[in-house]
């Protein structure tokens, strides 16, 4: 019988991940990339988390970029990344499990987070996970789309 492998493992990223993170980002997303300059603004900023999945030879599996403003009592999803190869293997659930557990660790209420209307996978996940749509933002994304506005209160 197979061994099931081992549940992926989201870690903070550092500086040396800044090249990683671009490479990816240029993988995932065909507009609103960051870009260099707010990779490493947001590595620095305590108010900024970035949590990656290491993949092979250096590369980064999937990442996700967290938000927090002070004052409020919940977190933001800005950015969840996942390598185009890897997808359906359970990384974006990972990750995003381990954004909550990041939500419930620094005293945060709830999630936050934007998704395209036309990314069925995206929607089906952060339903499964139990979020739920709280607003529609008009003109949101750089192709004139809107964003449905979702949230996933942590207990």
């Amino acid at each position: 019988m197979k061994t099931p492998a081992p549940a992926p493992r989201p870690r903070p990223a550092t500086p040396a991940d800044l090249e990683a993170l671009l490479a990816l980002e240029k993988l995932c997303f065909e507009f609103n990339r960051m870009g260099r300059r707010s990779f490493r603004r947001l590595l620095e900023r305590p108010s900024a988390h970035i949590l990656v999945i290491d993949g092979a030879d250096g590369t980064l599996a999937a990442s996700a970029v967290l938000l927090s403003r002070q004052g409020t009592r919940g977190m933001r999803l800005y950015s969840l990344a996942t390598h185009p190869d890897l997808r359906g293997r359970g990384l974006a659930k990972a990750m995003v499990a381990a954004a909550l557990e990041l939500v419930r660790a620094t005293g945060h209420q709830w999630l936050s987070l934007e998704v395209h209307p036309e990314n069925d996978a995206a929607r089906a996940l952060y339903e499964r996970l139990g979020f739920h749509q709280t607003s529609v933002e008009e003109d949101y994304y750089a192709d004139g789309s809107h964003a449905f506005r979702l949230r996933r209160y942590v207990g």
